[in-house]
């Protein structure tokens, strides 16, 4: 009896817990003015990944990028380069803003 009480409490807990997505999956689309993305990078666990482009995004293209992650902190930093520009780096709650776009322009970004 006291395991299906602690087993039923747990389960109340997690169902009461806030949602967070199974994934991030976004579109990243390039709104700048002549400026050409090359890299895309995340900064977890104390270092920034892989570049996770495999081609250039040019000024009025998009990418879709698959970040298949449900762990890990809601802030989640996020580095931009670009062709002949150098990189700029940012910072988005991941969790509460859960993004489908997010549009790089030529100072920030948006997303929605």
């Amino acid at each position: 009896m006291l395991i299906r009480l602690l087993s039923l409490v747990l389960l109340c807990l997690c169902v009461s817990a806030p949602a967070r997505a199974e994934h991030y999956d976004f579109y990243l689309h390039n709104r700048s003015n002549g400026w050409v993305i090359n890299g895309f990078y995340t900064y977890e666990d104390g270092r920034w990944s892989r570049n996770w482009l495999d081609r250039r995004i040019r000024p009025g293209s998009s990418e879709s990028m698959l970040w298949n992650s449900q762990s890990g902190s809601c802030n989640v930093p996020f580095r931009v380069s670009w062709v002949d520009w150098g990189t700029q780096d940012f910072t988005m709650n991941w969790c509460n803003n859960n993004p489908s776009n997010i549009y790089m322009r030529d100072q920030g970004f948006t997303w929605d």
